[in-house]
């Protein structure tokens, strides 16, 4: 893919998720007690799009940079392995943390290879997915530990998506169900030390 499809790709992506203003942002974020105690499992969305910057604010709390070289989630060792897609109907991205923009990977949906039963998360604007990069955590952990290690970065990310999505106004819950691992990596350019793990449906809640 060339260097101008990639950027005509990602702002047809990003078109699709900011067609209008949503108004059901709250004026006040909930404070981290609040949404902890707001939290609950949504799967079911109403027709209201994502805006690119509501978009980027949810990947940026999941896992974007905080401090110098330092992310939002914490990670086994530092080793910042947990990357995130989003992935419509329209097509792949990845976020890139240090740049906090998405860079298109694919035209095409990906959203059957990791779906399960959970036909649900169609009628979500946006999924997030979650793969540990495993060969972030170098060659003094075993690779048959490193992917412990990454389910458990995962779980950590997943708490941000949910926590910062409650305290939007959001609705998500997390999923993990058996996915179609090497067709993912196939579509997505990855090798097998990159590990899917589970993802995000995000929409506003029907109720």
């Amino acid at each position: 893919m060339n260097k101008m499809k990639v950027i005509t790709l990602s702002c047809a992506l990003l078109c699709m998720l900011c067609v209008a203003c949503n108004t059901q942002t709250k004026e006040r974020e909930l404070t981290v007690r609040e949404a902890l105690a707001a939290r609950r499992s949504v799967r079911f969305y109403t027709n209201d799009t994502i805006t690119n910057k509501e978009l980027l604010d949810i990947l940026w709390a999941a896992n974007g940079p905080s401090r110098e070289n330092r992310r939002t989630a914490p990670s086994a060792i530092n080793a910042q392995d947990i990357n995130l897609y989003v992935c419509t109907a329209y097509g792949v991205s990845h976020y890139e943390a240090a740049s906090q923009t998405l860079k298109a990977i694919t035209e095409q949906d990906i959203r059957p290879l990791f779906m399960g039963q959970n036909k649900f998360m169609l009628s979500a604007p946006v999924i997030i997915l979650l793969i540990s990069d495993l060969k972030a955590f170098g060659e003094r952990i075993p690779l048959e530990y490193s992917a412990n290690l990454g389910r458990i970065d995962g779980g950590i990310v997943s708490e941000n998506i949910s926590l910062y999505c409650t305290s939007v106004g959001l609705g998500t819950v997390p999923c993990a169900p058996p996915m179609d691992n090497d067709s993912i990596r196939s579509v997505l350019g990855l090798d097998e030390a990159q590990l899917p793990l589970m993802y995000h449906p995000i929409g506003w809640p029907e109720n």
